[in-house]
């Protein structure tokens, strides 16, 4: 699975990211290069929208 984040622009964007989805207890990949957040557990869909918004990002589905 996979949510678009159109609004990363740099490391630091990915890195906060990154600690919301691990602060809440969710595993995915963020991507710089093709803007994204990666994962594979359909059923966390939800939950790793609400960190990307939580983080301060517009997720894209």
């Amino acid at each position: 699975m996979k949510v678009n984040v159109t609004d990363i622009t740099c490391k630091h964007c990915v890195m906060k990211i990154e600690k919301t989805l691990m602060m809440d207890n969710l595993k995915a990949k963020v991507s710089l290069e093709d803007k994204s957040v990666s994962f594979s557990n359909e059923a966390d869909k939800e939950k790793v929208i609400l960190s990307i918004k939580k983080a301060g990002y517009t997720p894209v589905v």
